[in-house]
């Protein structure tokens, strides 16, 4: 009576060790590593067997692509803004590939993936610079997951990729009042629209004259103003997917940028809302100067960030009753955990929240 057939093959190679392929669809495929015994060899062609049956089998050859290859053409293949795939560009030529470049996938192992990271804590990257840049190493490790090259993502360092929330300075209304009377007039319903729209500011430097619907006071958002390097100002989509979007102005912050509209904003359609003062497109690098000098003339905080008008118009309409799903749409968040910030009761909101406690209190006793 004959033996069945058994999977694969089995040869001793001339260092001893023994070596272990099967076919599969039509081609042979070796283990990763020769083993010391037969016995060895056997049980990995066996595992691999009930694995096949099974449809969970897991080909570790597909991960020998060198990870330098694969990640640049993970950059290469995303529909990034140009100033993202620049910072990734930068990101992975600086910090991740001198380390992993020559390195395969499925070579790529935790161990090493700490030890990398402890490196670059002790350069001059700040901490939440270096969870950035492990977070970009994961997501590509992640998408070769998704493609079947590997079997789990080895860049899974628990909490290496949360940043620390930094405290930014307060802005207040007062002082968004003292900023527009500083500034440069022509930017003066910039700063205001910023501080009750919570547009970005490439988005707010996008806007043209048809973007501006005066029956509904709102604003409409569907372009954002970028530099990108050897080109210059580009116009492209907003950061994220939900970044275009329509916003409703309060009728104060309307009424000055309807001003703005008849003093400085050309008589065309598509005339920019907002120029440099030279009246080209207004890029960061030429606005800066004028929020820095509008800062010291307000004597307000010299750390403050333009950025920070954004999260002031947040806060606001956080207190004003938003609910999450409302502040995302307004500041064109894309998930709930940039929006859910805004929702964390300031001192202030919780005074007013205990008076209105004490209130009902007292009501209900009476």
């Amino acid at each position: 009576m004959s033996s069945a057939r058994q999977f694969g093959t089995i040869r001793k190679l001339p260092s001893g060790r023994f070596q272990a392929r099967y076919s599969q669809l039509g081609k042979q495929v070796g283990a990763p590593d020769t083993f010391p015994t037969k016995t060895d060899a056997r049980r990995w062609l066996s595992s691999v067997e009930t694995d096949l049956a099974r449809g969970d089998h897991f080909d570790a050859s597909a991960g020998s692509v060198k990870f330098g290859e694969y990640s640049l053409r993970w950059i290469e293949e995303r529909p990034l803004r140009a100033r993202t795939r620049d910072l990734y560009e930068s990101q992975l030529r600086k910090w991740i590939l001198p380390t992993f470049e020559s390195v395969s996938l499925n070579s790529v192992v935790t161990p090493d993936v700490r030890s990398w990271r402890a490196g670059l804590l002790q350069t001059h990257l700040s901490a939440n610079t270096v969870a950035k840049i492990y977070r970009l190493f994961r997501t590509i490790m992640e998408t070769a997951v998704e493609d079947g090259l590997i079997r789990a993502n080895p860049v899974k360092l628990k909490g290496a990729a949360k940043e620390k929330v930094h405290l930014r300075p307060e802005v207040t209304f007062q002082e968004v009042v003292r900023l527009a009377e500083v500034i440069e007039p022509e930017l003066s319903a910039l700063v205001w629209c910023a501080a009750t729209s919570g547009l970005r500011f490439g988005e707010l430097t996008a806007l043209r004259r048809f973007d501006v619907d005066e029956d509904n006071l709102q604003l409409r958002v569907v372009k954002s103003l970028s530099f990108e390097k050897g080109v210059g100002p580009v116009f492209g989509p907003p950061k994220t997917e939900s970044g275009e979007r329509t916003v409703s102005l309060d009728p104060t912050t309307f009424g000055i940028l309807a001003k703005h509209l008849a003093t400085f904003t050309g008589p065309e359609d598509d005339a920019l809302v907002f120029r440099s003062v030279k009246g080209s497109p207004l890029l960061n690098r030429y606005f800066h100067p004028s929020w820095d000098r509008a800062k010291r003339k307000a004597e307000i905080d010299p750390e403050t960030h333009f950025h920070d008008l954004r999260h002031l118009a947040g806060t606001t309409a956080a207190s004003a009753g938003a609910s999450t799903k409302e502040i995302m749409a307004r500041l064109g968040h894309s998930t709930p955990d940039a929006s859910l910030r805004y929702l964390k009761a300031t001192e202030s909101r919780d005074i007013e929240i205990a008076g209105l406690m004490a209130d009902r209190i007292a009501k209900e006793l009476s």
